[in-house]
């Protein structure tokens, strides 16, 4: 649904999709890369929403990826859009 906005992400105003959930358990690690790197193209605000006396090596090193954060933290702003939508033959 936030693709939806893109059009409005930039310097001063961000689409935020909701909490950050990197090291609030019940993701494996995979899962927890995936999200992270969603919000990085969303341009969401990269706050963290877990105890972070509990973080674990693994978790700190996936809110810590520099090039994502770049991604998230370019200049412009720009959120990432969809290019194309794939549609199951089921």
């Amino acid at each position: 649904m936030n693709e939806g906005y893109a059009e409005h992400a930039r310097p001063g105003g961000w689409n935020d999709p909701d909490m950050l959930e990197v090291g609030n358990g019940g993701m494996s690690k995979n899962e927890y890369i995936v999200h992270f790197s969603l919000w990085a193209i969303s341009k969401a605000p990269l706050l963290i929403g877990c105890d972070v006396r509990n973080l674990t090596k693994e978790n700190t090193e996936i809110i810590g990826n520099k090039e994502v954060i770049q991604v998230n933290q370019d200049p412009p702003g720009v959120q990432a859009k969809k290019l194309r939508r794939m549609v199951s033959e089921r």
